[in-house]
């Protein structure tokens, strides 16, 4: 399986940016070689199951149907079975596939993502990991019968049957590790994914003191996300600061609302007061496990510096700024022009962007780099805009 192939499968599966990270490590060389250190498998093994090549692949169609068969009669997941039998047969298509693999003995990066891709099938297959253990321990015994059906029919000898066999096992025993591994992997993600949308929820709190609710934190971390992606930010980092970057205005917790919901301009007092939000958000969100929430309180205390040092809290200045920071302050401060708040009204797109140009100077308030960023996905930006409007109204 390709690059390409094995990003679409994980598509397929809904694996996140984080989750597939995680399966690409699977398949590096380092770890793999660990894998067949830890079993011991070798050159040794390879030259012992070519003793029984020929012969096994008489039978790879009987085993996958014997498999499957097994798996289609247990108790508790025939409900499953039943709604996609053609996922049954592709699983059986994916095991020939697999045992053909196996005897052509070019066991690279490829063979290991199809191994991958069957725990994953196996996971949304719907059995449990307990069965799904026990299955293997099943498939492991039901190749051993036909190694010794095969070795029978050569002729082969009890010492050379009992190699090819042991390697065989140890064999499987590697396979078995990525398949059950991408298995867990799977069931990890499924957790992380309904962290992350719990959490982007949760920070609708900070958005309820405000006419406009929910609907401006989600537009922020899709501008993000863009932004992120047209700096050349890897997928893993677009994810990470579309789920963290809804937390920017947590810290709105701690303000008055007669502050959040003045009609009017701020006093300097007042104003004073509400970029304290800054840094209760940081102190909210700082000493968290979840390197969401983490990444959110550096947002927090960040997306209001300027480039050039003149911004709040900290006045950080140029690079000094963390990117994440740099990335939402510019999603906030459009969202917010062309957004209806209740001290203002809307501005258009086109006035919007003048205003980030002329009064906001790149360089000045933003980094250039982000900003051009912006722009670049300006059309994107503008269609996932309508698209959450629309949901909204």
């Amino acid at each position: 399986m390709d690059k390409d192939k094995f990003k679409k499968v994980l598509q397929d599966c809904g694996i996140s940016a984080k989750g597939a990270s995680m399966l690409d490590k699977l398949t590096e060389e380092q770890h793999v070689k660990l894998i067949e250190n830890t079993i011991n498998f070798g050159n040794e093994d390879i030259e012992n199951i070519k003793a029984i090549k020929n012969c096994m692949e008489e039978y790879f169609e009987e085993i996958s149907e014997l498999l499957y068969s097994r798996i289609t009669g247990e108790d508790g997941i025939k409900e499953n079975v039943d709604i996609d039998k053609e996922l049954v047969e592709q699983l059986k298509l994916s095991n020939i596939y697999y045992l053909k693999s196996l005897f052509e003995f070019n066991y690279d990066d490829g063979y290991y993502k199809n191994r991958i891709a069957d725990g994953l099938a196996h996971n949304i297959f719907g059995i449990s990991p307990s069965l799904y253990i026990a299955i293997y321990g099943y498939y492991n015994n039901l190749v051993s019968s036909f190694i010794f059906k095969c070795s029978q029919k050569k002729g082969l000898n009890l010492i050379s049957t009992l190699k090819a066999a042991n390697s065989i096992q140890k064999k499987l025993a590697v396979d078995n590790t990525f398949a059950i591994e991408s298995y867990y992997k799977k069931s990890m993600d499924d957790y992380y994914k309904m962290e992350q949308e719990s959490l982007s929820r949760l920070m609708t709190i900070a958005e309820y003191k405000d006419a406009a609710t929910g609907d401006h934190i989600a537009r922020v971390s899709n501008y993000a996300k863009v932004i992120a992606k047209n700096i050349g930010m890897d997928e893993l980092f677009q994810e990470k600061i579309f789920y963290s970057s809804p937390m920017h205005d947590i810290g709105k917790v701690g303000i008055p609302d007669e502050i959040i919901l003045k009609p009017g301009k701020l006093t300097e007092q007042e104003f004073e007061k509400m970029k304290t939000h800054c840094n209760i958000g940081y102190e909210i969100l700082k000493n968290s496990s979840s390197p969401v929430l983490k990444d959110g309180s550096i947002i927090a205390r960040s997306h209001h510096e300027d480039f050039n040092g003149e911004g709040y809290p900290l006045g950080l200045k140029g690079e000094e700024i963390p990117i994440e920071g740099r990335i939402c302050k510019i999603a906030d401060v459009f969202d917010a022009l062309v957004s209806k708040r209740c001290y203002k009204p809307s501005l258009s797109i086109k006035k919007a962007i003048e205003i980030m140009e002329k009064e906001m100077v790149p360089g000045k308030s933003f980094d250039p780099d982000c900003f051009y960023a912006f722009l670049k996905g300006i059309e994107e930006i503008i269609e996932i805009k309508k698209s959450i409007d629309q949901t909204i109204d």
